[in-house]
């Protein structure tokens, strides 16, 4: 841990916020266990309470493990408009920056994330480091550094958050990630982190995977399913988890229609293009799209994908979809035109 560095950093975090101050935490849509756990990391930092520092997301948390995070550690987090957020006297985002946002939310006083992709200058004080495996790890060294007591409800969260955002210290991890799971580990509760870990899945998932098994072909490492309209977010992002364990699935896409949006999910196995860059250049321009390099997510407005795409249709959307993503996983080595005829073989 750079504590020198981030002990210059946490002197001006603080003098940024004044005592007077309220401060809304701003976490992604569908926040996942790094932005939660940063999120109570950087209230803890800062000296604050739900109260006067409360966490604040556009979207509600899908996922079962996320939804039983909060649960049982419990965290709260309401939901955000843009009124309500002009209200704060200070905005700060973790785990995501403005640009994310898509101009639901243009500025922050506070950006601390690990996420590569954004321009810098989005907010007046910034912490990116990108080679970071997690936000949780950032802020983890934050809390060494000011030599704030980490509680084992914080601790379990911090955990929690960088085992899952580096697939348990086997993604992008570095010598920071591993020095801040080593100091939290002792510190938090392993029977809380296991029952946050194993969710029930609905019965829901499973009529759902039965009826896209019978279409799912993968073809040149690709599988691309389009699951129509689905109740919740994390049956879409499971079946993703799920479908990248078959034979010959390089590159992963699943979609499903929620609650007025396209809800696309992609994973992948790390090798080649970066997942995150690829939905930020395919949908970043009509909705949220964002991620790491292995997995990324997208949600675009259902009228977006019309206008620029045509139809909404389940068989056009699935279609669309594989055309879309078998252009931008072409292999950097392939150019010209053997790229070009590889593409059209794809598409004939």
């Amino acid at each position: 841990m750079d504590q020198s560095y981030t002990r210059e950093r946490l002197k001006e975090l603080r003098a940024l916020v004044r005592e007077s101050d309220r401060v809304a935490i701003v976490l992604q849509d569908d926040p996942d266990p790094d932005a939660i756990a940063s999120g109570i990391a950087l209230r803890t930092l800062l000296g604050r309470n739900k109260q006067t520092t409360p966490l604040f997301s556009f979207a509600e948390i899908t996922r079962p493990e996320n939804r039983a995070m909060v649960h049982l550690l419990e965290i709260e987090i309401a939901m955000a408009t843009r009124e309500v957020l002009e209200t704060y006297d200070k905005v700060a985002m973790v785990d995501v920056q403005p640009p994310y946002f898509n101009g639901r939310l243009a500025h922050a006083d506070i950006v601390i994330d690990h996420h590569p992709g954004y321009t810098s200058g989005n907010a007046v004080f910034e912490d990116v480091r990108t080679r970071y495996g997690a936000t949780s790890t950032i802020l983890t060294e934050y809390l060494v550094t000011a030599g704030e007591r980490v509680s084992e409800r914080l601790a379990t969260a911090l955990l929690y958050g960088i085992k899952s955002d580096t697939l348990m210290l086997s993604r992008r991890v570095t010598d920071d990630d591993l020095q801040a799971f080593t100091y939290l580990y002792p510190l938090a509760n392993y029977n809380l982190l296991r029952r946050i870990e194993r969710p029930e899945l609905p019965l829901s998932f499973a009529r759902i995977l039965a009826r896209a098994m019978q279409r799912l072909t993968i073809e040149d490492e690709l599988a691309v399913l389009h699951l129509g309209p689905v109740k919740r977010d994390d049956l879409i992002v499971q079946m993703a988890d799920f479908c990248l364990q078959f034979e010959g699935a390089e590159w992963v896409a699943v979609s499903g229609k929620l609650a007025g949006n396209v809800v696309i999910a992609v994973r992948n196995h790390g090798s080649g293009r970066s997942a995150g860059e690829v939905v930020r250049k395919l949908f970043g321009d009509i909705g949220s799209a964002g991620g790491h390099r292995n997995m990324a997510k997208a949600v675009i407005p259902l009228k977006a994908w019309r206008r620029r795409e045509g139809s909404t249709t389940e068989q056009a959307v699935e279609r669309r979809l594989r055309e879309l993503f078998a252009r931008e996983i072409v292999p950097v080595e392939e150019s010209g035109n053997d790229a070009g005829e590889k593409v059209a073989a794809k598409q004939n």
